[in-house]
């Protein structure tokens, strides 16, 4: 048996490991977590960490949802996908059981591990945006690609709670250096994902920054200026979705523009087709309308070595990516019109861009009117494959009536993805096969599998421990903890092992160091 010292310093170790190692893949997430429970079996003291344990009810609660999972595979039909929910749930048990009788870490030592995590997710987006500019010569076809060690909406929340992290250590650190460092990475990752287009990180984001402006001005300012501040925090939000409620029009036609005037022959005397039912518009002009696809496929020919009747380098449609282009240009849709393009426009619309406007504007704009377009078209009743937002709805959508099926306790454990599959046959939805997918919110997740009953218990196990402690926890713990909240809106957070281990690992960390002052503070 080792030395108590020698186990603390292997506790350290696999703590900080798994800290900057989640980020990157199975095996630095796994690793860490095996050393872990090495070191806690062999350190034995079993009498002391169940001591610890059996009277801390903030432990059984952290525990509990790792148990309705069990209890779901009571009635599951497909047990070997439900075996492989457990394993992949199993940091729900094993990471709470070894904090909560494991000693609390010392003010130098948390400081150490949001270090390691903080610097992990820089070294993270280096990585990335290297994919991204090309260096790699990696082929990024869609910009979400570049996000090589997760999903890009999850990498979004891991760099927006480290922002706020490294907000929180620039004011609380006294050296003055380490203050230009946190700003500085800040800055970075700010930078990062916007050129990203991580809309979901930079939303919550927004969100939990204005909840916490507002908290600490009513908390620690005076009653003149933190009513100053919740005039302005109210109206940017008023601005904000004023803004993007008037972006939902940004498709359709100008009433008084004179490229929507119908035209019937083109300058070399051919016949234009005109679709005006389709009602879409490029910057006010109508992508269907003054289109002779003769004259187009000859011209672009001469121009391009993408062929006309192929796919650009997104995989969409050439000729509809540059009917949609030439209307943003107000170009009639002819050879007159690809005379018009310059060499960097045929390059645009090879990329697949769809907007002149929006060639050089990269980032969150360009995103943001992506999922425009997509909400658009769903309105239409098209087919919503392969597109992020109209999905989720159908996925939501989808879900709901699962529940309706089975309200009380669900499907379970290991029938979410069969108990879909069954719904998506029986509405006949419009997904390809390919996009059948699961529910894409955690809380209907938790609804589908275990029903009504089980989304209780799932709101108690959120809710409870962060009210019994809020005077305890860390003040890190509650962007955490709002951005977890909101990622479980359009995310399966705890379906995936780098979902469930960012979630589990910072909730268990910051309720065992409060328990433990609560501990402290009611004996």
């Amino acid at each position: 048996m080792l030395p108590a010292i020698w186990h603390r310093y292997i506790f350290l170790f696999g703590l900080i490991g798994l800290a900057a190692g989640m980020l990157f893949g199975t095996v630095p997430t796994s690793i860490p977590q095996i050393i872990l429970a090495a070191n806690w079996l062999l350190e034995k003291d079993f009498s002391w960490k169940w001591q610890q344990l059996k009277n801390n009810r903030i432990f059984w609660i952290l525990i509990s949802l790792f148990v309705l999972h069990l209890f779901g595979m009571i009635y599951t039909e497909n047990v070997q996908r439900g075996l492989d929910d457990l394993r992949n749930k199993i940091p729900l048990l094993v990471l709470p059981l070894i904090l909560f009788s494991t000693k609390p870490l010392s003010y130098k030592e948390l400081k150490l591990l949001f270090g390691f995590f903080f610097l992990s997710v820089f070294v993270g987006s280096i990585c990335c945006y290297a994919v991204y500019a090309g260096y790699t010569k990696k082929v990024i076809v869609d910009v979400r690609g570049a996000s090589i060690f997760m999903s890009h909406i999850r990498f979004s929340l891991f760099i927006a709670f480290a922002v706020i992290g490294l907000i929180y250590w620039s004011l609380k650190e006294q050296p003055f250096i380490l203050k230009i460092v946190s700003l500085v990475t800040m800055a970075w990752l700010l930078f990062f994902m916007y050129k990203l287009e991580m809309v979901t990180g930079f939303l919550s984001l927004i969100i939990v920054g204005m909840f916490l402006l507002i908290i600490y001005s009513l908390k620690k300012l005076p009653k003149t200026v933190s009513a100053f501040v919740l005039i302005f925090v109210l109206l940017s939000a008023v601005f904000v979705i004023k803004q993007a409620s008037e972006s939902f029009h940004m498709f359709d036609k100008a009433p008084n523009s004179s490229s929507n005037i119908l035209l019937e022959k083109t300058k070399n005397g051919r016949t234009y087709l005109q679709d005006t039912v389709f009602g879409i518009a490029e910057n006010g002009t109508l992508i269907t309308i003054n289109i002779n696809d003769e004259e187009l496929q000859n011209e672009w020919n001469k121009k391009s070595k993408i062929a006309f009747n192929s796919l650009d380098k997104k995989g969409n449609n050439l000729r509809y990516t540059l009917l949609r282009y030439m209307a943003s240009k107000s170009l009639t849709k002819d050879s007159v019109g690809i005379t018009a393009l310059s060499q960097e426009d045929i390059g645009a619309i090879e990329n697949g861009n769809t907007n002149y406007k929006y060639n050089l504007n990269s980032g969150l704009i360009s995103r943001w009117r992506e999922l425009i377009w997509e909400y658009t078209k769903y309105q239409r009743g098209e087919n919503p494959s392969g597109h992020t937002l109209t999905m989720r709805l159908e996925f939501w959508k989808t879900g709901g009536y699962i529940v309706h099926q089975h309200p009380l306790i669900g499907v379970g454990t290991g029938d979410i993805q069969d108990a879909f599959n069954d719904m998506y046959n029986f509405t006949n939805s419009k997904l390809d096969l390919v996009w059948r997918l699961r529910c894409h919110n955690q809380y209907l997740a938790i609804a589908v599998a275990f029903g009504f009953i089980g989304l209780l218990v799932f709101l108690f196990y959120l809710l409870y421990p962060a009210f019994v402690l809020r005077k305890q926890l860390h003040y890190l713990y509650w962007p955490f903890f709002l951005i977890a909240l909101l990622s479980f809106t359009t995310e399966d957070t705890l379906e995936t092992q780098s979902g469930v281990t960012f979630f589990i690992f910072f909730q268990a960390l910051f309720l065992w160091l409060a328990s433990f002052k609560y501990k402290n503070i009611t004996e």
